[in-house]
């Protein structure tokens, strides 16, 4: 039996979901009987499964498994609702991910790439990059196929294995070590892990690995497999040759320059090998012995991986993208020389070449394809295009997410999935907006040398030209401005200012030099006395009173009305980033992990946080904070008093939470954007279309093919079950609405001597 899955908008439809949610409800409370009869039903499952059960399913060939999967493996145990399962984050921005790009595997079948984080990304059929279950957060350095088996290495000893890329195991090594992996290559018969001090391990089966001597101490960077030959290379410009009896020798470079990578390529004359390194070294061999000869990069950039097509070369690295023509001699800067449609200046870590295009990727997940046609020049396009612009706050108002950042950066979401940058005024362009707030009525966003900016709530006329094949279609529609429509606020201060806060009739923003500002309508803005001139980051509004929090551990107190301010005594000189007033309490966090709550601003206590990490701002919901920080670090607590770690699929700083409709949403460095369902949404997965088609074919065994389309809220996680009885039932396939359309198809391929007479159909939510 074969599976597809794919959204249903990959075919061309529109979303169902405005549909209301009754329709949709009656949809799946219906008995629907198509050419068999089918039972369509959904209910909630209950929470335990068992993962190795679903994956002794094996189906008839590993692509059609990973359609089946759609990019993604489900944990052992179903979790309750409130917790934050680390297999549930998404990232909303950049796509398809942000995790640092190590290293990339790409086939004519798949791609896989991996990362910090203990991320794992393939891609297959369904052309979705889907996040594999590793469970590990170490930061992972190489990847390789040993025939179909994948093998990921990474830090400390960190070898995993997988035999279809969705849920990796743990190889096991002998000795153990603590060494970093940081490449790995593999033949048919055998795979080399190399790293740090020298430490090579090898296996024949990438499942039990073993110690070999390389004679170095040196670390090792870089590890690939060509004409019958192990080729290693790192640092000190060392290089070991690897020969089949697990003994390795060393070549001489010519270098003693740091080398990151090698890799191996054939073509019609035999192949070469290829290593970059630190400031722009490039070598060739064809053997892998010595001489080794300069490429001649042009550059004194490091570089970090190399690719061939049936172009020419191309070389990536720390702001570098460079070309040479197949026979030429010359590197064209892509970054720099070509007058449209370059590659941005970014840290490329990894690329691949084929026929005449090149997909290369790097941090943050930034990822890039090239593509020449008829001209010379390559024309380089983001896939997809994501923002990476530093977030440095978030806020929730009205229903519209809306986050701030570098370059002037505002981004708006309705859903936290799917977020659009907005237009702001040209003179603000690069202003740097590090606060943003307000209320259902007035938002602002504040930043660098005294910008606010401003959007008011209000309906206003949209008029969208269609065509509709030779005929001009006119459409007038209204939207809420609210977080959509930017105006600038006449200058009133050149301080820099980050905190926001606001309820009712009263707006207050804090910044440089100790300056807090108060307003009743948001336009008209006083400057209060503060008895501090130290950085005031954040501001918070609680019921009868106001908290404003900086630099050298500073906080003041005000009144009501935040016009009279008093310092308040905490016995710290660590910074107090953030103040927030969430679950009738103030919670302040700030550096060296430090956390201090308070019911009245007060009296204040210090609570224990378990971590020294810079702590930036605090979330809540379904009765828990959850607070953000440097490295990737999110903390939780039911009760203010214990503090929980919980694992997020990066390990970037975080500067920023929101929350809504049991989702948070965290963001931060160059971009990030993250989102994990606390609260699982209850809305039923349901049956929105079926359609059976039976196919004979000349001496073979007839199929049946089944399309089902199902819709539901994205996010949701849910299994396809079949029954003959109504008694027992057999999940078919576990799904995921990862698309923000909340639908998905399934593509069922059977022989028909295998087709019941009868057969019932359900969706069952996994919480």
């Amino acid at each position: 039996m074969q599976f597809k899955a794919r959204t249903w908008l990959e075919k061309g439809f529109r979303s169902l979901r405005t549909q209301s949610a009754r329709r949709l409800r009656l949809v799946a409370e219906e008995w629907v009987y198509f050419q068999v009869p089918v039972l369509v039903r959904s209910e909630m499952a209950s929470p335990a499964r068992d993962l190795r059960t679903a994956r002794r399913t094996r189906l008839n060939s590993r692509w059609a498994r990973w359609a089946l999967l759609l990019t993604f493996a489900l944990s052992c145990a179903v979790s309750y609702a409130g917790e934050v399962r680390l297999e549930r984050w998404r990232w909303s921005n950049p796509l398809p991910h942000g995790n640092n790009v190590l290293d990339m595997l790409v086939t004519s079948d798949l791609a896989a790439q991996v990362g910090d984080g203990g991320r794992v990304y393939v891609q297959g059929t369904d052309e979705r990059w889907t996040p594999a279950v590793t469970g590990v957060t170490n930061y992972l350095r190489g990847v390789a196929l040993m025939n179909d088996r994948f093998i990921v290495v990474g830090e400390n000893g960190c070898i995993l294995w997988s035999e279809y890329g969705d849920v990796f195991e743990t190889a096991q090594l002998s000795p153990t070590t603590t060494d970093w992996f940081e490449g790995v290559a593999a033949s048919a018969q055998r795979a080399v892990a190399v790293g740090d001090n020298g430490s090579i391990y090898t296996s024949t089966n990438g499942v039990n690995w073993t110690t070999n001597s390389s004679g170095t101490t040196e670390w090792l960077r870089g590890v690939a497999f060509g004409n019958g030959t192990f080729l290693a290379v790192g640092e000190n410009g060392k290089i070991l040759r690897g020969s089949g009896n697990n003994s390795w020798t060393a070549v001489t470079s010519g270098t003693a320059t740091h080398l990151n990578r090698v890799r191996y390529f054939s073509n019609g004359s035999g192949g070469q090998f290829i290593a970059v390194g630190n400031g722009g070294v490039a070598l060739s061999s064809a053997t892998g012995t010595a001489p080794w000869t300069s490429l001649s990069s042009g550059t004194t950039n490091n570089l970090f991986d190399v690719a061939l097509n049936d172009t020419g070369t191309l070389l990536v690295g720390d702001q570098e993208v460079r070309f040479r023509t197949t026979g030429g001699s010359t590197w064209t800067n892509q970054i720099t020389a070509l007058p449209t449609n370059a590659p941005p200046a970014w840290v490329y870590l990894s690329a691949y070449g084929n026929s005449n295009s090149w997909l290369v990727a790097g941090r943050t997940g930034l990822l890039i394809e090239g593509s020449r046609t008829n001209g010379s020049n390559y024309v380089w396009q983001p896939s997809p295009d994501s923002s990476h612009a530093w977030l440095w706050d978030v806020t929730v108002q009205k229903g519209i997410y809306v986050a701030v950042g570098d370059l002037a950066t505002i981004q708006t979401s309705l859903d936290g999935i799917l977020w659009a940058r907005e237009v702001v005024p040209v003179p603000h362009t690069n202003t740097v907006l590090l606060g943003v707030g307000g209320t259902t009525n007035l938002l602002l966003a504040v930043g660098n040398a005294g910008n606010v900016l401003i959007s008011r709530a209000g309906l206003t006329n949209l008029t969208i030209t269609n065509y509709y094949g030779t005929n001009i279609v006119i459409t007038n529609s209204t939207f809420e401005t609210l977080g959509l429509v930017w105006t600038n606020l006449p200058t009133f201060t050149t301080n820099t200012l980050q905190g926001v806060a606001a309820v009712n009739n009263l707006f207050v923003l804090s910044g440089d030099k100790g300056k807090i500002f108060t307003s009743p309508d948001g336009t008209n803005w006083s400057a209060r006395t503060t008895p501090t001139t130290n950085f005031l980051s954040s501001v918070a509004i609680g019921p009868g009173t106001c908290v404003a929090v900086g630099n050298r551990g500073t906080m003041l107190r005000s009144g009501a009305d935040a016009t009279n301010w008093t310092s308040v005594s905490l016995g710290t000189t660590n910074w107090l980033y953030r103040a927030r007033w969430l679950g009738n309490q103030y919670v302040v966090v700030g550096q060296n992990g430090v956390i201090y709550t308070s019911v009245d601003a007060t009296n204040w206590i210090a609570r224990t946080s378990g971590t020294t990490r810079w702590l930036t701002d605090v979330a809540f919901l379904d009765g828990k904070w959850f607070v953000t920080g440097y490295q990737g670090t999110l903390l939780s607590s039911t009760n203010l008093v214990n503090w929980t770690p919980s694992s997020l699929p990066t390990i970037k700083s975080l500067y920023a939470a929101a929350t809504k409709s049991g989702q948070l949403v965290v963001a931060g460095i160059e971009g990030i954007v993250l989102r994990n369902q606390i609260e699982p949404e209850l809305f039923p997965v349901c049956f929105l279309g079926y359609n059976r088609s039976v196919v004979s074919a000349a001496n073979a065994v007839a199929s049946v093919y089944e399309l089902f389309l199902f819709g539901g809220v994205p996010d949701q996680f849910f299994e396809f079950q079949t029954s003959t009885n109504l008694n027992v039932w057999q999940t078919n396939a576990a799904l995921e609405l990862f698309d923000a359309s909340g639908t998905i198809y399934l593509l069922r391929t059977r022989a028909l001597t295998n087709t019941p007479p009868v057969e019932l159909y359900r969706t069952r939510l996994l919480p």
